[in-house]
This record gives C-alpha cells, sequence and structure tokens, in this order.
C-alpha cells in the first residue's frame, strides 16, 4: 500500500482542522456537554490518524499489524455513542408504546455495522485483526443504534433533535466507512481504501461544523 501515507495524512489534516475549529467554540467552560463530546470524538479520530502518520513516516506499517491508530477510531465512537446516550435520547424517548418501531428501526444501525463485519471474519486476516476489528465494530455499533434512531425519531420542543439530524447522519456514514476501512485492510485492498479515505476526510473535517450549526439553531 504504497499510497497509504497521503491517505493518512489527508485524513489527518481534515479531522485536525475540525478539531480545531470545535475546540475554540465549545472546550470552554459553560459549553454544551453534547457538543464537547463530538468535538472530543473528532479529536480522536485526529490522534489516531497522527499515530499512523508517525509510524509511517518512521518506517514502521499500520496494514497487517497491530496498530493503536484503531484506538482513535474505537474513542470517537465512544464520544458519539455517549453524545446521544442518556439526557439527549431521554428527552426524546420516554419508554412508552408509541417509540416502540423507532427503537425496533434503530436496529438496522446494528445489522449493518454486523453485515460489514461478516466480510472481515471471511477474510483472510490473522485472527489478532479480526478480534481487533470486531471490538471496534461492537462500538460503532451502539453509536449507530442512537444515530439511526436520532435521525427518524419525532422532535420535541426547541428541535433538539431535528437541528442534529445531520450531524447523526454523518456520524452514521463515518462508522460505515470505518468498517469499509477496516475490510480494505482486511482485504489489502489499496484503491478500496483510499476511495474510503477520500470520504472519510470530508466528514471528519465537516462533522463538528455540521455539529455546530445544529447547536445555533436550537439555542436561538
Amino acid at each position: 500500500m504504497d499510497n497509504l501515507i497521503y491517505a493518512e495524512l489527508a485524513m489527518l489534516v481534515f479531522s485536525t482542522a475540525g478539531f480545531v475549529y470545535g475546540a475554540g467554540k465549545y472546550l470552554k467552560p459553560r459549553k454544551p456537554l453534547y457538543a464537547s463530546m463530538i468535538v472530543l470524538g473528532v479529536g480522536c479520530i485526529m490522534l489516531g490518524r497522527a499515530y499512523s502518520v508517525l509510524r509511517l513516516i518512521t518506517g514502521l506499517q499500520v496494514a497487517g499489524v497491530f496498530s493503536l491508530g484503531i484506538l482513535g477510531t474505537v474513542g470517537a465512537f465512544l464520544f458519539f455513542f455517549s453524545s446521544n446516550f442518556g439526557q439527549i435520547d431521554s428527552l426524546v424517548d420516554g419508554g412508552g408504546k408509541e417509540f416502540v418501531k423507532y427503537r425496533v428501526i434503530a436496529i438496522t444501525g446494528v445489522l449493518i455495522t454486523a453485515a460489514l463485519y461478516v466480510f472481515i471474519l471471511l477474510s483472510p486476516a490473522e485472527i489478532w485483526e479480526k478480534v481487533t476489528d470486531g471490538c471496534a465494530a461492537l462500538i460503532i455499533a451502539s453509536a449507530s443504534y442512537f444515530h439511526v434512531k436520532h435521525i427518524l425519531i419525532p422532535d420535541i420542543d426547541y428541535g433538539v433533535v431535528r437541528c442534529q439530524r445531520m450531524f447523526n447522519v454523518m456520524a452514521l456514514c463515518y462508522g460505515i466507512l470505518s468498517m469499509l476501512e477496516f475490510i480494505a485492510f482486511a482485504y489489502m485492498n489499496e484503491t478500496m481504501l483510499l476511495i474510503v479515505s477520500a470520504f472519510e476526510c470530508l466528514i471528519s473535517g465537516l462533522i463538528v461544523p455540521v455539529m455546530d450549526r445544529g447547536v445555533r439553531r436550537w439555542s436561538r
């Protein structure tokens, strides 16, 4: 994978831009915790990509070996999961029967992640890679459940969910792209990896501004 360093460097640049933009706005006292967690999630993406770039610059590999860079993806989706779970979700889903269908439909986020993981299980990758990707897939699936749910569930007063639907769409797409990236590594498919990386660049750079726009809309 001769062009891998360029893909990782591009993703580092875009995620750094997104994190710096968000840090300047939300990593301050008395700012919404929801927004801060999303910014920190993008910060995890940035750190994971920085680690991968440093490995490649120093002549080490990130394909076919265990790399701590995957923890950047895990950390990002832990923050995305935390931002939706709990207070935000309880605002829109009081546990009533009228919301059952949205809880059921939200399982599609988990199923999509699981279906993509099957390709990794069937790949020629080493067992440690399948286990590592499986742990990451579990976190992505958990976050994806709430992304799908909050894309579809009816809104409440002040537009908390409506204003963040696009963030949830982008985070869901980033989860799918992350799984596709794992698949590309599992099959050592450089072309697929470069295509996936291009879309990951766009989302990692835009997800915080999109979230920020939503926060400003519901704060009016």
